[in-house]
């Protein structure tokens, strides 16, 4: 070290002449020199803190749950509304007796059947008919019954001759059309037999 700089740091140094110094060898200067020495001079990196939700966060997640709830809503509105088509209803127009009789159609006994429906013929092709459902009495998810029948049928006793395109009120039991009055084509007194058996259908 050059006088030069000597005497420059000496002008640097704020402490006056006289105040005495301590000799690095004290046991104060020790300690002061290990606690510099074991002090870090590097900051340690922390880990970067986890951004916090932001309330536009927490409102998409809302409007996500809320398009979650009308979707689902209106799948079941489309499901209760449309009625999703089960398969088809598949029923026989099975023989009839010619000597048997009819007793009178009544609410009374109409209500005890398994299948009641409101269909209009759409298609006829040999001995198979195809209704389209348009309302239900009882209990049924099927939007086409089928109704198979041999050749003739519609000369059984209370047979019914479906026509393509007419209108019929008809009912089962067991999987077999019943026939005497029970089924036949929708006229204003048949439909208001099944109104009086089923109300509210």
């Amino acid at each position: 070290m050059t006088d030069d700089l000597r005497s420059q740091l000496k002008k640097l140094d704020p402490m006056p002449r006289e105040v005495p110094t301590e000799p690095v060898t004290s046991e104060s200067s020790r300690h002061r020199l290990e606690a510099i020495m074991s002090t870090p001079t590097i900051e340690q990196p922390q880990a970067p803190e986890r951004p916090s939700r932001t309330p536009w966060y927490a409102a998409v997640a809302a409007v996500a749950v809320i398009a979650v709830a009308i979707g689902g809503t209106i799948i079941a509105t489309n499901s209760s509304d449309d009625v999703v088509a089960g398969p088809p209803l598949e029923l026989t127009a099975g023989p009839g007796n010619a000597m048997a009789s009819c007793l009178p159609v009544s609410a009374e006994f109409l209500v005890d059947m398994q299948v009641a429906f409101e269909g209009t013929v759409t298609a006829i092709e040999g001995e198979v008919v195809t209704l389209t459902v348009e309302r239900w009495f009882t209990e049924g998810d099927a939007t086409t019954v089928v109704v198979t029948a041999p050749d003739g049928f519609e000369a059984l006793i209370g047979g019914i001759d479906f026509q393509e395109g007419q209108q019929y009120l008809v009912t089962a039991t067991d999987g077999v059309v019943n026939y005497c009055g029970y089924s036949g084509p929708s006229t204003p007194e048949l439909t208001a037999i099944f109104e009086s058996a089923f109300p509210g259908r």
